[in-house]
């Protein structure tokens, strides 16, 4: 036993020693360069006292101890700097450390003289249960609250405190407590009132702060003064979402909810460009939070200001050119046939749907993954038209649809023209078809009847005959219709009766594509036709934005994207006749 005590009085001194500096970070590395992480590896024993008691003051020190939020609760954790997959830890477990390793630590609880020592060694003994736990806890504690007076750094005082408040909590030890929350709130005060605008130490006050039920009441009057003394809307919102929790009565919860709109409002008055847009977004957010009609229509008003023009973005262009033969080969497929019939045919079968293939898609967006550092770190969101914002994606899942939907906007780009151009081609060889004939060839099929063929025969005469914006506008609600008529066509129930103030309708094109995709509409077809015109996660959303008024000029390409959907869906309800053979 007395070569033990020898051992132990020995690392107490350097313990101490390295208690001396002034941040915990320095007093850990003081303590490291004594007893290095080489020494913490293997199993504790107790035949080489010597080193079972430099392994069990390393573990000792090295183990994370934090104050978190856990079920909407604070406690104290403490935890291995190393957990494996397979749960080797290292330090063990607390609750896994040996009886020696433990019994070490009571001996070193008792030589050191430092609070950075006791605090640590009481606090293990007390996780651990050894001994007089609840005793252990209040010299923890206690010594916890003596460091926070000791380091220099307002982080390391703000979780000594925090310590030191959740072990007193843990034993019930109230005066404890309410004696480390006074030191808390004056911490506070002096942190908010000096010239630094760091607000990490005080944030990490005030958060557990606000969840005790005992809080003091100077709480508010340091929120509030933490209020004034940090500019960062960011900042202000958390504290402003602090005192939520602390507001009791309507008024008091109403004049919150008006503070967090506003000073996102009064941060984008003093921003511009995508950083305006976002504050603003970040006001719609908090108004439609608190569900008043007031400060939502307020938030609102002021987002809908935003136009594409005042985001400062920052458009990229580029350009390909093929040889003529190249071209000429391109367009082969509808002026090589015999009619314009025929072509139309091919115009959806050689080319393929315009997104290319899924197969290619996934391949495309893997490989680009590979060379993106920045995809999966950082936050995308998508404008619409209109310049507001439309999606930002919230899983792994909607991640994986937004970098599908823009590789296919990609391909969208190239595809687009070359279908522009193909359907020129079909009226440049064989001449503009008569409304009649055309209308007479979509009526092969039970998906149109005289009526509908008519209207899909109209919108590409507009196009043949120069307004390809006319036929846009007129092509993008058939391919809703088309789809609608192969859905009943295959018997599958997507009708919906009134319900309350919403009436009886058909589910919109998205619902009905996905039940096509499970009765087997090809995947990449699908894909296509969800990106050419409605894919919330990304892609270019033609139906959207034409019904919406967000495309001021549709040229021959969106026209020519469109026109082929409707192609491709007339093809899966028309005559064998009328098919590619």
């Amino acid at each position: 036993m007395d070569i033990l005590n020898a051992h132990v009085a020995r690392i107490g001194l350097l313990i101490d020693e390295a208690a001396k500096a002034r941040t915990s970070h320095a007093a850990q590395r003081s303590l490291d360069i004594q007893i290095p992480l080489s020494e913490h590896g293997g199993v504790l024993s107790s035949e080489d006292l010597s080193a079972a008691t430099r392994k069990a003051a390393g573990w000792a020190f090295s183990y994370s101890v934090q104050v978190v939020e856990i079920e909407g609760k604070w406690r104290a954790r403490v935890s291995p700097y190393f957990e494996g997959p397979d749960g080797a830890a290292l330090p063990p477990h607390v609750g896994s450390v040996s009886e020696a390793c433990v019994r070490i630590w009571a001996a070193l609880a008792e030589k050191v003289n430092s609070n950075w020592g006791k605090a640590r060694l009481r606090h293990l003994l007390f996780e651990r249960r050894f001994g007089n736990a609840r005793d252990h806890a209040l010299q923890a504690s206690q010594a916890y609250l003596q460091l926070s007076r000791e380091w220099s750094e307002g982080l390391d005082k703000a979780d000594a405190l925090n310590l030191a408040l959740r072990v007193a909590r843990a034993v019930g030890e109230k005066s404890l407590s309410s004696l480390i929350m006074s030191e808390m709130i004056e911490l506070i005060n002096r942190l908010v009132s000096g010239d630094s605008d760091s607000p990490g130490a005080a944030l990490q006050l005030l958060r557990p702060l606000t969840s005790e039920r005992s809080a003091p009441d100077e709480l508010d009057a340091a929120l509030d003064g933490a209020l004034r003394a940090y500019n960062s809307p960011f900042i202000q919102d958390e504290i402003l979402a602090l005192k939520m929790v602390r507001a009791s009565g309507l008024d008091q919860r109403a004049a919150v909810e008006s503070q967090r709109v506003q000073i996102w409002l009064d941060a984008a008055e003093a921003a511009a460009g995508l950083v305006k847009s976002g504050h603003l977004k970040n006001a719609l957010r908090r108004a439609e939070s608190s569900g008043r009609s007031d400060l939502i229509d307020r938030a609102a008003s002021a987002l809908q200001k935003i136009r594409e023009e005042d985001l400062g973005l920052a458009s990229f262009s580029a350009s390909s050119t093929i040889s003529r033969e190249q071209f000429q080969q391109l367009m082969d497929p509808v002026t090589t046939v015999a009619g314009w019939r025929e072509a139309l045919i091919q115009f959806v079968g050689a080319y393929g749907p315009a997104v290319g293939t899924v197969e290619n898609t996934v391949k495309a967006v893997a490989e680009h993954a590979k060379y993106s550092i920045v995809e999966n770190i950082a936050t995308t969101e998508l404008l619409g038209g209109d310049g507001l914002p439309r999606f930002s994606p919230q899983s792994e899942i909607e991640r994986r649809e937004m970098r599908l939907a823009r590789q296919e906007s990609f391909m969208l780009q190239t595809t687009a023209p070359l279908l522009s151009h193909a359907l020129h081609k079909i009226a440049e060889v064989y001449g503009i078809p008569s409304e009649e004939d055309l209308t007479e060839f979509f009526s092969q099929g039970a998906l149109t009847g005289p009526e509908s063929a008519g209207a899909i025969a109209r919108c590409f005469t507009r196009y043949w005959m120069g307004d390809p914006e006319g036929a846009a506008y007129s092509a993008a609600p058939r391919i809703e219709t088309l789809a609608r008529n192969l859905v009943i066509e295959l018997d599958a129930g997507v009708y919906r009766l009134q319900r309350n103030e919403k009436p009886g309708q058909y589910p919109g094109l998205g619902v009905l594509l996905g039940v096509l995709r499970e009765k087997g509409l090809s995947e990449s077809w699908y894909r296509n036709i969800l990106t050419v015109c409605g894919n919330p996660a990304g892609g270019w959303n033609l139906r959207n934005e034409l019904a919406h008024g967000f495309i001021d000029h549709a040229g021959p390409p969106p026209a020519a994207l469109l026109l082929q959907c409707i192609v491709y869906l007339w093809t899966l309800g028309a005559e064998p006749q009328s098919r590619e053979p």
